[in-house]
């Protein structure tokens, strides 16, 4: 029972963004159809059955209501684009376990009830698309990282077990990311736009830089049965 574990400490991310002041996070109900094969030589007159196509379900979050929340102001735009979308539920630390699915949102209420006895709620329905990826223990990550810039310089040193990085380069009107993860693929969101699933080690699209300025580049590294990390870059022209 030494894994055993309450919710407290559980999150929820939509790409690389976590959603916050969340309360309550369902768990998705997976069903399979069950396909009649019953004969008319079936044993003692017993339906018999074969399985059909699952069904990934839907799952509920619920919380307050928090207009400062990135996260939640992002679930908005979601659902207004109908954006399909990775989530990943990561549950308490000792459980060392998560769930990725990619979802869009069926529902969404922001603030949709105020009276005096509680704090202005919020809610959302998931629906899962395809197989979710049930993960208990992390994957390996990225072993080396390397960026295009006109003299860029990554601070601190890259390490696999560091995730937060900031990049300085001058002139460039584009750069372009190089993870290695071997056996693992990234999905690469800037801004917390969803730029596309690669395989480890092959070239991002580039990200423009059309003059001075910063963007948020954000690597998920994911492994079918492990549960993903994220590495975070604040990349930054600064002529």
């Amino acid at each position: 029972m030494s894994n055993v574990s309450r919710g407290l400490g559980a999150t929820l991310q939509v790409g690389a963004t976590q959603i916050g002041t969340i309360t309550k996070i369902g768990s998705p109900s997976m069903k399979r159809d069950a396909i009649d094969v019953t004969v008319l030589s079936s044993v003692n007159g017993f339906k018999q059955y074969i399985a059909g196509l699952a069904d990934p379900g839907t799952f509920t979050v619920e919380g307050f209501f928090d207009t400062s929340d990135s996260g939640q102001n992002l679930l908005n735009t979601k659902f207004v684009n109908s954006t399909v979308d990775t989530y990943t539920m990561t549950f308490p630390t000792v459980l060392g376990a998560s769930w990725t699915a990619s979802c869009f949102i069926k529902e969404l209420e922001l603030g949709s009830e105020a009276d005096t006895t509680k704090a202005i709620p919020f809610k959302a329905t998931f629906q899962i698309s395809g197989q979710p990826t049930i993960g208990t223990s992390a994957t390996a990550g990225i072993s080396a990282l390397t960026l295009t810039g006109t003299s860029g310089a990554l601070a601190p040193t890259f390490a696999n077990n560091v995730y937060a990085y900031s990049y300085t380069f001058i002139t460039s009107t584009s750069i372009t990311l190089t993870p290695i993860a071997a056996s693992q693929q990234y999905t690469m969101y800037v801004d917390g736009v969803n730029q596309g699933t690669f395989n480890g080690g092959s070239v991002s699209p580039a990200v423009a830089f059309a003059s001075v300025g910063s963007h948020k580049i954000d690597l998920i590294v994911s492994q079918a049965g492990y549960t993903p990390v994220t590495y975070s870059i604040v990349a930054v022209r600064t002529a």
